[in-house]
């Protein structure tokens, strides 16, 4: 399935002007370069003039006082731009353009007139093979900017209305004197309009982008160049501004304004036109036809021209009126429009609906699309000014969603956007977490303002991520710099974090994002290096839940302030250290962001939790034919995703055969299998990471719980012992069990293709293979409704995408030596093994005694195996570990709960349980997605296989084992040392490992 993925709008405006006039070559005598600089530099001149405009790139100024040192200096060097004065020293313009002309046909080329006198000649020499326009100093340095602007727009124009079809105005004027003062009065205008659109952004990067959008100028000075480029660029053109008379067909014609303005309104009837004169007679005639006609002999000549473009173009508020002029509402931006737009009075939107005022403020602030769809439609296609009115609101509100959606946002702490999905807090990384839900929502953004999947409503939960700079300047702020330079315990590292202050900018946001969000939430850990390609680093760092429900303000920021820096913290906890340390990568280089996500879920008395959550893979480990590794797997709990990650009981299948599920042949071995119990959020409970006892919040429940809730109807099913069945009957006497039936057999929700969507999409638009988090709120689903409530009203699934990390599935070259391993020497063989290549100078083997193994005593195993892994740790050795269970389970009845500290040196990982100890291969856990992505070798031996009796060519030789002296024994344990390094090989892609002695 190959996917495009969507490009929000304001990402395809980053290619707008690409035509930038950044180094300028001014060919002129000294004294013209003094009169351009008076008693400061040029470029400085130029600089302020953008800065006050908040322009950015200004132009750099060489200057050359003669015409051969400027042709030497072209052809040496690129330039944007050449400027030239009227006067040369040393040869006559028209040769020196000529000369140009033969050099760099394409060089943009511009006459600067310093007086009046021989404007006409100079006017002969502007065209398509001479220069390109001619201006007229006015002692003004806005000039340069119009100077500028006016050839960067001929340039731009074309690819801008592709683009993003910006809007034109055509200015008629064919006295140069006169369109430079103009264009040196409308430009500063316009970049101040631009400039108002800075406010209206979500982000600094979309701010600036919006200011690209603003009306290209384009100045004609004849009636044919005008009509020419009207025609060409009708659909754009915004309005006319000029002269009532100007030159046509070679002489001058006293009504040429009037005439192109009469030819534009037969296409255009509503175009704003403003035309100006200071004959008495022409100025009548142009208030036949002109929208608004100017006397330039007035003072106020200009001040009525900046009137027209905030009263016709948009430029400004949106000021609502009676037909009678009064004034009944006004809006800044798209937002208040909206607002406005339910409380004015029937008679002003009836006035400015029927005149377009609306589609031409719109089109003023870069909205162009909807501003020509409501262009369109005419107050007339509605019954009455109810109907114009709900359509104007749902146009605006879809405006706003498909502005926000997809688009990180950076956060104002003092006004967060309550609808706006992603917030960014500070500036630079996001993170690797923040950045995977960020393009997550990019990912479904596009066209549809709600995107779903095969009917299924998807999106991410509300989400604020702080920046990592937060944490680089906690750090240095609070002088924690020497946490890194030694190796602190767990609990030192975060009485030192908590005892520090948090920014005064972090801490106002912290307070901004606790105005908004009312409902439980997630701090979770956005590191630099986490969620990258080769090593996900999947639930090394800490996440901490809050119920965010305590009834004073002051009670939940300091929760929360808390939460972030246990976050911060976990960043040096030796788990984080051990795992850092097996990437090679030095720990100085990782920093923290910090992502805080709405919880999803709903309130059940003092539980809150989701109605399922878990896990999926596009790649599947561990297929059951006639699945194959690329149809991706599944795995889903009752209630949080806790379960699923820390590797306890759930529900496995794969999305492309729903109603497969691998394991399960018989209703007594579903019934073992089940999930027993599931993880919801303690709202009772207060935050205290400092707490030993600290574990995120989340609390384990029995089933009954979900069962007295009215949740475990949704993927739960009963055991008929009588007749030795599953059943989806509620009123059933007998056990309950977590089957899923209802999504995946029963299709009660469209899931499980949904699902194969997804990680499909996900898949291509990353380049790899995936694992996504997820939640689902089944909103009303299953609840009863209350009398008189119509179905329309009851909230529907939503299925919350929580994070996506790339899932590194390694391409295996076999070693050869493999196949030339004596099959006599092999003690361990496994054909579910993951990994690559071979494991050289291993001599030592940790391995859990058959004679002393006890479920029970699973987490002093877990002691016992990481001061084992610390010792040899110091020695530089890497060992072999063998064990019963899930490795690095959460549930200790699973396997042993060993952490990364734990087991850092392990270089070959080994699960094989007695035949009484039978539990399900790992498979998803956050654990052992980060054994795979470092390369670890992880080998599966069934229970009970042994070298007497392999179950699928699968076995582990105990007796031989048991044989070989101690290196050194604990309670739980035996180390050996074997005399020569053993052979250990891999081929993932076989799914085929041994270990063998030499």
């Amino acid at each position: 399935m190959t996917v495009q993925l969507p490009t929000p709008k304001f990402r395809r405006y980053h290619t707008l002007m690409p035509h930038r006039m950044q180094e300028v070559l001014l060919v002129s005598t000294l004294y013209h370069s003094y009169v351009l600089q008076e008693d400061g530099d040029l470029e400085e001149q130029v600089l302020t003039e953008y800065k006050a405009l908040s322009l950015s790139s200004a132009p750099a100024f060489t200057h050359v006082t003669t015409g051969q040192e400027a042709l030497e200096a072209i052809q040496s060097r690129r330039f944007d731009l050449v400027l030239v004065a009227d006067h040369l020293p040393d040869m006559d313009i028209r040769s020196f353009g000529q000369q140009v002309r033969a050099v760099l046909p394409r060089q943009p080329l511009v006459i600067l007139a310093f007086h009046n006198r021989g404007l006409e000649r100079l006017r002969s020499l502007v065209g398509p093979e001479g220069y390109n326009a001619l201006f007229v100093w006015n002692g003004d340095a806005r000039m340069l900017l119009a100077v500028i602007k006016t050839i960067e727009d001929r340039a731009n124009v074309d690819s801008d209305i592709a683009e993003a079809d910006v809007g034109v105005i055509l200015l008629m004027e064919d006295s140069p004197s006169r369109a430079s003062n103009l264009l040196s009065a409308l430009y500063p205008a316009l970049m101040r309009q631009s400039q108002s659109l800075f406010s209206e952004g979500l982000n600094r990067v979309q701010k600036l982008i919006r200011m690209r959008t603003r009306p290209k100028v384009l100045h004609a000075s004849s009636f044919e160049d005008a009509k020419a480029l009207f025609e060409r660029y009708e659909e754009n053109v915004l309005a006319l501004i000029g002269e009532v008379g100007f030159e046509s067909g070679g002489a001058h014609d006293p009504e040429a304004g009037i005439r192109l303005t009469r030819l534009a309104r037969a296409r255009r009837e509503d175009l704003p036109v403003l035309l100006q004169s200071s004959e008495d007679a022409q100025l009548q005639r142009s208030r036949e036809v002109a929208t608004v006609t100017v006397d330039r002999r007035s003072s106020r000549h200009m001040a009525e021209i900046r009137k027209f473009l905030i009263d016709y173009l948009g430029f400004g508020d949106f000021v609502f009126r009676l037909p009678d002029g009064r004034e009944v509402g006004r809006a800044r931006d798209v937002s208040e429009l909206r607002a406005i737009l339910g409380a004015i009075p029937d008679e002003s939107l009836a006035f400015h609906a029927s005149r377009n005022h609306i589609s031409i403020w719109l089109m003023a602030r870069s909205e162009f699309s909807l501003a020509r769809r409501l262009k369109r439609v005419a107050v007339s296609d509605f019954s009455d000014i109810d109907g114009v009115r709900a359509f104007l609101m749902k146009e605006l509100d879809a405006l706003q969603r498909r502005q926000r959606v997809g688009v990180i946002r950076d956060a104002d702490p003092d006004s967060l956007d309550p609808d706006s999905l992603f917030q960014r807090i500070g500036s630079g990384s996001l993170g690797g977490k923040a950045r995977g839900i960020a393009f997550l929502d990019q990912l479904l953004s596009g066209d549809d303002v709600e995107p779903s999947l095969h009917g299924l409503p998807l999106r991410i939960p509300q989400s604020f991520a702080i920046t990592v700079e937060a944490f680089q300047e906690f750090v240095e702020a609070n002088h924690l710099e020497e946490v890194l330079s030694r190796s602190c315990p767990d609990e030192e590292v975060l009485a030192r974090f908590t005892e520090g202050r948090l920014p005064d900018w972090v801490m106002r946001s912290l307070k901004g994002v606790l105005t908004r969000a009312r409902y439980p939430l997630a701090v979770r850990s956005s590191s630099l290096l986490e969620d990258n390609l080769l090593h996900p680093f999947a639930g090394i760092y800490g996440t901490a839940m809050l119920p965010n429900s305590a009834p004073d303000d002051q009670t939940r920021l300091d929760e929360l302030e808390l939460a972030v820096k246990y976050v911060f913290a976990t960043t040096y906890f030796q788990n984080a250290r051990a795992y850092i340390a097996n990437t090679s990568r030095p720990i100085e280089e990782e920093a923290m962001g910090v992502l805080i996500q709405q919880l999803v879920g709903q309130r059940y008395g003092d539980r809150f939790y989701p109605h399922f959550a878990g896990v999926a893979q596009s790649f599947n480990y561990y297929p059951i034919p006639p699945q194959m590794d690329a149809d991706g797997v599944a795995q889903l709990v009752l209630g949080f995703g806790v379960m699923v990650v820390q590797g306890g009981k759930s529900l496995r299948f794969s999305p492309r055969y729903p109603n497969q599920i691998p394991g399960f042949g018989k209703p007594k071995q579903m019934l073992e299998a089940s999930q027993d119990s599931f993880y919801a959020l303690d709202l009772t409970r207060r935050l205290d990471p400092r707490s030993p006892a600290f574990d995120g919040n989340p609390v384990r429940l029995p089933l009954q719980v979900a069962r007295e809730d009215g949740t475990l109807k949704a993927v739960g099913s009963v055991y008929d012992a009588a007749n030795d069945r599953i059943v989806e009957e509620a009123g059933r006497d007998g056990p309950w069990l977590v089957t899923f039936n209802n999504l995946l057999v029963h299709n009660a929700l469209p899931l499980a293709p949904a699902l194969v969507s997804l990680l499909d999409i996900c898949k291509d638009a990353m380049g790899t293979h995936v694992e996504i988090e997820l939640a689902c709120d089944m909103g009303d689903w299953g609840r009863r409704r209350p009398r008189g409530t119509p179905a329309a009203a009851l909230r529907g699934a939503t299925l919350y995408l929580l994070q996506v990390r790339p899932s590194v599935v390694r391409d295996v070259v076999e070693d050869p030596r493999m196949r030339q391993v004596d099959p006599a020497r092999i003690f361990c063989r496994s054909t579910m093994a993951l990994g690559h290549g071979s494991y050289d100078d291993l001599q030592d083997i940790v391995y859990v005694r058959r004679d002393r193994f006890d479920p029970s005593r699973t987490p002093r195993i877990a002691v016992e195996v990481g001061e084992l892994n610390k010792q040899l740790g110091l020695e530089g050795r890497r060992f072999m570990l063998l064990g019963p269970g899930r490795w690095g389970s959460s549930d200790s009845w699973l396997g042993v709960p060993v952490q990364w500290a734990q087991i850092a040196h392990a270089a070959i990982i080994v699960e094989a349980s007695p035949a009484s100890y039978h539990v399900d291969p790992s498979q998803g856990a956050h654990f052992f997605h980060n054994i795979t992505a470092l390369g670890i070798g992880y080998l599966t031996v069934p229970p009970g296989a042994t070298a007497a009796a392999p179950i699928d060519g699968s076995f582990v030789d105990w007796g031989w084992l048991d044989g070989q002296p101690a290196h050194l024994e604990t309670e739980h344990l035996r180390l050996l040392r074997l005399p020569r390094p053993m052979e250990a090989f891999v081929n993932g892609r076989e799914g085929v490992g041994l270990v063998a002695w030499s």
